[in-house]
């Protein structure tokens, strides 16, 4: 039975996907294998079942440890085509926020982290049986070029930074859905979120605070996504 258990870190949540392997998505700020690694431990899953990296979007707090957790787990690196640069190049890309306050939490952001060389650069649904769990990725863009969300097949969604729980990054309210501070380009986003409501799945898993309720992620966004 597929299982998502969620690994809070520093600045964002990282996830492991337990099923016949185990699947790590996102890969936390630099400095984080450890705190990780110690999370897939208590799971109790053995690292050796552990098949892949997989990347909701490429920013620091997404794939700061990214290089690291490659060097120690010896797995491929799963991104979007459209984000890949940004691991290889460890950087953000641009980012643009959408309001005051996301401005000043772009002038605290870090830029830059070991860059890494993806081993899988995805740019269309895939599916993610050949890695021991049952689910699809789907290209989900909006809050960058190539974000991508994972539908499990127990309904589950992990949607990365889409949508974010609350407020002051997750830490507030967590459960309550909210835009990011940071929308690429805001139709695309709509659409990202439409297609996942779509899905109607039972719950979602985001990049800060969470997990949402479906029918709450439709009341919140319902009058942009018609």
């Amino acid at each position: 039975m597929t299982e998502i258990i969620k690994i809070k870190l520093s600045f964002s949540n990282a996830y492991l996907i337990k099923d016949k392997k185990s699947i790590l998505v996102d890969a936390g700020s630099p400095n984080e294998a450890d705190k990780i690694l110690a999370a897939v431990q208590k799971a109790g899953v053995n690292t050796k079942d552990i098949s892949l990296v997989l990347h909701t979007h490429g920013h620091f707090d997404h794939a700061g440890s990214t290089a690291e957790l490659k060097r120690r787990l010896g797995i491929p690196v799963a991104v979007h085509g459209k984000d890949a640069f940004m691991l290889r190049e460890g950087r953000n890309g641009e980012i643009k926020p959408r309001n005051l306050e996301a401005r000043i939490v772009k002038a605290i952001v870090p830029n830059s982290f070991e860059a890494c060389e993806p081993d899988i650069v995805l740019d269309e649904e895939t599916t993610l049986t050949d890695f021991g769990v049952d689910g699809k990725v789907f290209f989900t863009p909006g809050h960058t070029k190539g974000s991508l969300s994972v539908l499990l097949g127990n309904n589950e969604a992990i949607i990365g930074d889409v949508m974010m729980g609350g407020v002051l990054g997750g830490a507030l309210l967590g459960t309550r859905p909210n835009y990011h501070y940071f929308i690429d380009d805001r139709n695309e986003l709509h659409a990202s979120i439409k297609k996942i409501t779509s899905w109607k799945p039972s719950k979602l898993y985001v990049g800060h605070g969470g997990p949402l309720n479906y029918n709450d992620v439709l009341n919140q966004f319902s009058k942009n996504i018609q």
